[in-house]
Order: C-alpha cells, then sequence, then structure tokens
C-alpha cells in the first residue's frame, strides 16, 4: 500500500502489482486551501514520511523533501538523516553507489537561477557531502532533481546531478536546451565503480510527430549529415514544440539489418568487415557510406499524440531510405 514500507524479506512482483511506488513531494504538494503554502500534513497522510531512504539491487535511494525550496526549512531532520545514510553506506559491501532525490535541484541551469535549492550554503552541503562519499568510498553517487524542468546534467568533481525534464506541464528553456516534455530511464551497472561508466540515463522526450532529413543519396566513401526534430503539445494543445533530434535527448536510432549503428574508427572497420551498407554515428548523427546499395534509417520515439484507442499509445516511428551510389570514377 502508498506510504507503507514494504516487508524487509518481500520480493517485488511486477505480476502481481507489488513493486513499491516513493513519491518525492515537491512545492505544489504543500499548498493548502485556497492553494496556500502550508506543510506536509496532508501529502504524509497519503504518502507516508516525506524523506526516507531504501536499498534496492545495491543502489541505495536517499529521497529528500524540499518543498519550501530548502530541506532544513521543509523538515531540518532529513540532514542528519542524509549524512547517516552516507556514511553508512561508505562501509556497507551490500551498497554499491547512492542516488539521492529531491524535488529541486541543487542548480537551476536556466540564466534565472529561480528554480534551485534556496539556501546555497545548503546546496554546498550536498555537494559536499556527495564528492566526499564518492572520494572515500570509490563508489558512484548521483543527485537527480526537477522543478527547473529544463533537461541537463553537469558533474562537480566526478558527480553527476541531473535535472529531469516536465512529464506534461509546459517545460521552462528554449526546446534545443532541453525545454522539452518527457521522462527518464535510469539504468545501473552495479559491477562498475565511481570512475567508470556505473550510469545510464535514457532521456526519452514524447512525441506527435517525427521529422527526419536525410540525403536522397551518397557516395561511396562519403559522409552524410542527418538531422530531424520532434513535434510535441504545447500544454494541451496541438503540437507546437519543435525538438531537434539530439542532446539532451536521447535518440533512438535503428535501420535495415545492412545498417550499421556505432562510434568511432573500430566501429566503421567492423562494419566494413561485416559487409554492411552504411554506419550512422548516433552521437554526431553523420552517416557514413561503406559500398553500393540501399538503408533504411528510421527513429522512433514515445508517443504523445491524442487518444483514441490503444494505437496511438504505440511508438512513433518515422523511416528514411538512402541509397549509396558507387563512387565516382577518377
Amino acid at each position: 500500500p502508498v506510504g507503507q514500507e514494504p516487508a524487509a524479506d518481500s520480493t517485488p512482483d511486477p505480476a502481481a502489482g507489488s513493486i513499491p511506488c516513493y513519491y518525492v513531494p515537491g512545492n505544489h504538494e504543500s499548498y493548502g486551501l485556497n492553494n496556500v503554502q502550508q506543510d506536509l500534513t496532508n501529502f504524509t497522510a497519503e504518502f507516508g514520511k516525506p524523506y526516507r531512504t531504501f536499498d534496492h539491487k545495491g543502489t541505495r535511494f536517499i529521497l529528500l523533501a524540499s518543498s519550501v525550496g530548502s530541506l532544513r526549512s521543509t523538515a531540518w531532520d532529513q540532514l542528519p538523516m542524509l549524512q547517516q545514510a552516507l556514511a553508512d553506506a561508505k562501509s556497507d559491501k551490500s551498497v554499491d553507489n547512492v542516488a539521492v532525490f529531491a524535488h529541486h535541484p541543487v542548480d537551476d541551469p536556466a540564466e534565472t537561477k529561480s528554480s534551485q535549492l534556496g539556501d546555497r550554503d545548503e546546496a554546498a552541503l550536498i555537494e559536499n557531502l556527495l564528492t566526499d562519499f564518492r572520494d572515500d568510498s570509490g563508489k558512484g553517487a548521483v543527485m537527480v532533481g526537477s522543478h527547473a524542468q529544463i533537461a541537463n546534467v553537469h558533474h562537480l568533481e566526478g558527480v553527476p546531478y541531473m535535472v529531469l525534464p516536465s512529464s506534461g506541464k509546459d517545460p521552462y528553456g528554449t526546446p534545443d536546451r532541453g525545454g522539452f516534455t518527457g521522462w527518464v530511464d535510469w539504468s545501473v551497472d552495479s559491477h562498475r565503480n565511481a570512475r567508470q561508466q556505473w550510469l545510464q540515463a535514457d532521456v526519452r522526450a514524447f512525441a506527435q510527430s517525427i521529422t527526419l532529413t536525410t540525403p536522397e543519396s551518397v557516395e561511396a566513401g562519403e559522409t552524410a549529415q542527418l538531422a530531424g526534430s520532434i513535434v510535441q503539445p504545447q500544454g494541451v494543445g496541438t503540437g507546437s514544440r519543435v525538438v531537434p533530434l539530439r542532446y539532451p535527448m536521447s535518440v533512438h536510432w535503428s535501420g535495415s539489418s545492412n545498417l550499421a549503428i556505432g562510434t568511432g574508427k573500430d566501429a566503421i572497420d567492423d562494419a566494413r568487415r561485416k559487409g554492411k551498407v552504411a554506419i550512422l554515428d548516433p552521437q554526431t548523427r553523420v552517416l557514413t557510406a561503406l559500398k553500393a546499395g540501399s538503408v533504411t534509417v528510421t527513429v522512433t520515439n514515445d508517443s504523445m499524440r491524442a487518444y483514441t484507442d490503444d494505437t496511438s499509445l504505440a511508438p512513433i516511428t518515422t523511416s528514411k531510405t538512402i541509397q549509396v551510389v558507387p563512387a565516382a570514377q577518377g
């Protein structure tokens, strides 16, 4: 049930619907009658303690409450809880890394800086705690926030600080710098330490339609720059927000069996050995033509089309076919 901790010996069972769901309260969860900001009494009654920790498959999750824009002012007791949770995780062999979540990020990527933790000494305290934890333990640490509604990540002393995009509300910022709606699918590799790629974020943007720009043909041995964009709804209206198919969105490229997808010279050499017609670098969106033939390039995004039936929930896919022609003689 919501608001209750699962039994210590219980095993989450997706088929039985028993996966625990934890909520991190934001500023709206503290609003009361007539939209006046109060405290988290109503939230606590419905969802349980607004700050807590739990361990899952080697990751220690530390959930914080920043509803009034400050951890200290929202609930002072969570600061020593955070400190103790990190201290215990350093020596606990069952903990491989830690992930800290709060509604307000330590830093707002927008120039206004209006959606970050208001107490900058408090923000510095969190940064120091996470840096020290990483340095002393060699274990990974990450902090995830929202509120600023601009998909963004920055690293400080090896610790990534991620700002999540808006899920439905009109985002802040411009679409080309993370101002889009979507969600993030996290992957954790418990076998890797803080100096390795232990954490990956798949930033999935919603789309009503996808435009993919490619040349009709490319000569073997030449390259071509691919481009494109998705269209998202503006609020609840029809699509009007145009988001380029590039970072910080994670673009899901695929294609025909004779198309390779990879980065670097080794990937190109491997594609050539396997007889591929072309290879697409997903980081730069550059297509390298290897030999004569025809390849199909595909982009897929999660759907935010108006609901008519279950088919409208299916991912949106756009494909283009590119002819690779023999290199000109001489």
